[in-house]
C-alpha cells in the first residue's frame, strides 16, 4: 500500500530550479533514505510532501486516513498536533482527554443524584472518552513517554523542566518522542539524528526497524541509513534515481555504474581510433567511398552510443561529485608523545567528568573520543589545549607539537570580511595564490567575494578548512569535523584524514567517519577514560563480548515466575492470579519494579534495558485489561 505518492514535481526560487520532475513512492513498511548535497532540495521536497509548500507542478498524494508526523530540522517547526505542551512530560491529547473524563464524571455524578433524563447520553458520550482514553494508552503514558525519552537520551533532571530552558538538542528529543507516541502511519524525519549522541541513535534504529509503518529519511549520517534503509533515492539536479537497499548498496551499484560508463567510453574512443587507422588505410588504398562510408557508419553508432551513456550519467546521477579537494601538508615533525593525562580530575560543582583518569595518545594515532552528551568530551579538549585550567591531576600536549583546531563554533574574527580577505589575513600571499587555494575548497568565482557572515554552516567548515591547513599542523584536533557537511564533503573530509601523516584527535558521533577515520577509540564513560585499539566497529564488538561476559558471569539462579498464559480472547492472565486480588497484587509488584527501572536509566544505560522495560510495560497492560474483564 503507497502512503505517499510524489510524481513529477518540481519548484523553482528566483529563476533557479531546485526540483525538475522529482518522483518517489513510499509504501508500508518501507523505509526509504533520501540522500543527496547541502542545497539539492531534499527539505524543500519533505516540506511539499507535508502540504507546507506548493509545487510549481507536479502532484503529491497522501494515503486517504494516512497519519503523517514529520520531524523538522527548523525547531519551531518540531512538534506537529500536539504543540501545547509545556514540560517533556506533558501530552496534550491525553491531558486534554482525562480533563473531559474528570469534567464528565461530575456530570453523571449530578445526573443520578438529580435523576437526570439525559444520565444515559451523558454516560454514553462518557464510555466514548474512555474508549479514546485507553486507546492513546492513557493509564501508562506517563512510563512509556519515559521509555522513549530516556531512550532517546534525555536526561532524568530535564524531565520536569520548561521546554523553553531545554536546549536544541533537548527539545528535539521531545519533539521526536511526541512524533512516535502519535504512532502515525508514516514518519517523515528531516536529519533526526542530528544533537543525538550514539546510545540515542541506536535507540531510534532500534525503533524504527521495528515500526511497521513507512518511513522517509533525509540523513547525512550514512552509518545510520545502513542501518535503517530498505531503500534509498539520491536527489540531484532536480531529479530522482533510487535504488533497493541501504545506503552503502546504493553507492556499491551507482559505482559499478560510473565504471560501466567510463569502460564503455575507453572502448568507444578505442573503436573510433581504429577505425579512423583503418579510413586512413583506406584512402592510401585509393578506396576514399569506402573509407568515408566505414567513418559515416563508425560515428552514427559511435553517436548513438555516446548519447546513450550521456542520458544513463544524466538520469543515474553518475557525474562525480568529490567535493571540495582536501589534502593536508605532511607532518613534518611527528612527536613520539602527542598527549598525556595522569590522575585527571574535573568536576563542574557536584557533577564529575573526570576522576583518576589516565591516558597517552602517540605520535601517528589517530584517535576518537566518544561518550554520551555531557561526559566531558569538549571540557577534555579544551584543558589539553590549555585552556581550562581548572582541574586536578596533570594533561597536557606533548612538546614540539603544533596542532590544528576545529570546534562546533566556526568563530572569525571580523565577519565582515570576504572570504578572500579571510585567508590572506591567515597568510601573506598573492591575490591568484590565495584564489587557487580557495578553489581547493570549492570557494570559486564571486563566491570568493562572499562575506562571512552570510556564509552557510557547510561553507564556514570548509573556510575553517582552508585556514588551517595554511598552518601545516603536526596533530589535527577536531570537535564534530563532520557537523554541518554533506556527504561529499565528508568524503574527502575523510580523505585527507587518510591521507595525513601526523596525528588526529576527533570528538565525532559519525560512526562512519570513526569506522573509516580512526584506529584507536578513546570512551569517557562514568568519569573514567577507556582506551580501545582498532575502529569504531572493533570498539563495538569488544564492547558486545564484554557485555556478553558479563552476562554470563552474573547469571544467578533463576527465582520462578508465575506462568503467564492465554486465555479468553488473548487476554494475559496469570495463573494464580484469576481473583482481582492476585491480579491487583501482582499489578503493584510490576508497577514498582517498572519504578525501580525508570529511577535507573541513565545515559550509561544499554538499550536491552530499555526493551526489557517496554515489554514490562505491555505486561502490565494486559494485566490491567485482564482486570477489567473480571471486574465487568
Amino acid at each position: 500500500m503507497s502512503l505517499l505518492t510524489i510524481q513529477d514535481i518540481g519548484k523553482e526560487y528566483r529563476n533557479q530550479t531546485v526540483l525538475n520532475g522529482a518522483t518517489l513512492r513510499v509504501g508500508n513498511g518501507e523505509r526509504l533514505a533520501l540522500i543527496g548535497p547541502n542545497g539539492s532540495g531534499k527539505t524543500t521536497l519533505l516540506r511539499i510532501a507535508m502540504g507546507l509548500e506548493e509545487p510549481d507542478r507536479g502532484v503529491v498524494i497522501r494515503a486517504r486516513h494516512a497519519r503523517i508526523g514529520y520531524l523538522s530540522q527548523d525547531l519551531s517547526e518540531l512538534s506537529q498536533g500536539d504543540a501545547a505542551f509545556q514540560t517533556a512530560m506533558d501530552y496534550d491529547k491525553v491531558l486534554q482527554t482525562e480533563k473531559k473524563m474528570r469534567d464528565m464524571e461530575k456530570r453523571l455524578a449530578r445526573a443520578v443524584q438529580q435523576e437526570d433524563p439525559e444520565y444515559e447520553h451523558i454516560l454514553k458520550k462518557y464510555s466514548q472518552l474512555v474508549e479514546e482514553y485507553e486507546a492513546m494508552d492513557g493509564y501508562t503514558i506517563e512510563s512509556k513517554i519515559k521509555a522513549i525519552l530516556f531512550g532517546l537520551g534525555l536526561r532524568e533532571e530535564a524531565l520536569l523542566l520548561p521546554v523553553e530552558r531545554l536546549s536544541g538538542g533537548e527539545r528535539m528529543r521531545v519533539a521526536l518522542s511526541r512524533l512516535l507516541l502519535e504512532e502515525p502511519d508514516l514518519l517523515i524525519l528531516d536529519e533526526p539524528t542530528n544533537h543525538l549522541d550514539m546510545q540515542a541513535m541506536e535507540w531510534l534504529e532500534d525503533f524504527l526497524k521495528r515500526f511497521s509503518g513507512g518511513v522517509l529519511i533525509v540523513s547525512h549520517d550514512r552509518y545510520f541509513l545502513d542501518r535503517v534503509a530498505t531503500r534509498t533515492a539520491e536527489l540531484s539536479n532536480g531529479t530522482i534515481t533510487e535504488t533497493s537497499g541501504n545506503y552503502s548498496t546504493f553507492m556499491e551499484q551507482k559505482q559499478r555504474k560510473l565504471e560501466y560508463v567510463q569502460q564503455e567510453k575507453r572502448r568507444l574512443k578505442h573503436q573510433m581510433e581504429e577505425t579512423n587507422q583503418l579510413a586512413r588505410k583506406l584512402t592510401g588504398m585509393a578506396k576514399i567511398k569506402a573509407a568515408k562510408s566505414r567513418m559515416k557508419t563508425a560515428q552514427r553508432r559511435n553517436g548513438e552510443l555516446s548519447a546513450s551513456l550521456s542520458e544513463m550519467t544524466e538520469r543515474d546521477h553518475l557525474k562525480r561529485d568529490d567535493g571540495p579537494r582536501l589534502k593536508f601538508t605532511h607532518a613534518g615533525h611527528i612527536s613520539a608523545e602527542i598527549a598525556r593525562a595522569e590522575n585527571l580530575y574535573k568536576s563542574f560543582g557536584k557533577v564529575v567528568l573526570f576522576s583518576g583518569a589516565d591516558f597517552q595518545i602517540r605520535g601517528g594515532e589517530r584517535v576518537g573520543i566518544i561518550g554520551p552528551n555531557g561526559c566531558g568530551k569538549t571540557t577534555l579538549i579544551r584543558i589539553l589545549l590549555g585552556w581550562d585550567e581548572d582541574f586536578e591531576g596533570t594533561a597536557h600536549l606533548g612538546s614540539w607539537v603544533r596542532y590544528g583546531y576545529i570546534g562546533q563554533e566556526f568563530s572569525f574574527a571580523d565577519e565582515s570580511r570576504t572570504v578572500l580577505e579571510e585567508i590572506m589575513a591567515e597568510k601573506e600571499m598573492l591575490i591568484g595564490e590565495a584564489r587557487r587555494h580557495l578553489a581547493r575548497f570549492q570557494f570559486y568565482g564571486e563566491e570568493t567575494d562572499k562575506q562571512i557572515r552570510v556564509l552557510s554552516g557547510g561553507e564556514r567548515m570548509r573556510l575553517t578548512l582552508a585556514r588551517l591547513m595554511l598552518n601545516e599542523p603536526h596533530c589535527l584536533i577536531l570537535d564534530e569535523p563532520t557537523n554541518h557537511l554533506d556527504v561529499p564533503a565528508r568524503e574527502a573530509l575523510e580523505k585527507a584524514i587518510l591521507d595525513f601523516r601526523g596525528s588526529v584527535i576527533a570528538i565525532s558521533h559519525d560512526r562512519y567517519f570513526l569506522t573509516r577515520c580512526v584506529n584507536r577509540i578513546m570512551e569517557i564513560h562514568d568519569g573514567k577514560i577507556s582506551m580501545y585499539d582498532g575502529n569504531y566497529e572493533a570498539y563495538r564488538q569488544e564492547k558486545q563480548m564484554e557485555r556478553e561476559t558479563q552476562e554470563t558471569g552474573n547469571k544467578l539462579p533463576i527465582q520462578k515466575e508465575k506462568t503467564v498464559t492465554r486465555e479468553e480472547g488473548g487476554t494475559m492472565l496469570s495463573s494464580g492470579s484469576s481473583d482481582l486480588a492476585g491480579l491487583e497484587n501482582e499489578i503493584a509488584q510490576l508497577e514498582e519494579k517498572a519504578r525501580s527501572m525508570e529511577e535507573s536509566f541513565d545515559e550509561s544505560t544499554p538499550y536491552p534495558e530499555y526493551e526489557k522495560y517496554r515489554e514490562l510495560l505491555e505486561r502490565i497492560e494486559d494485566l490491567y485489561t485482564a482486570w477489567d474483564n473480571i471486574q465487568s
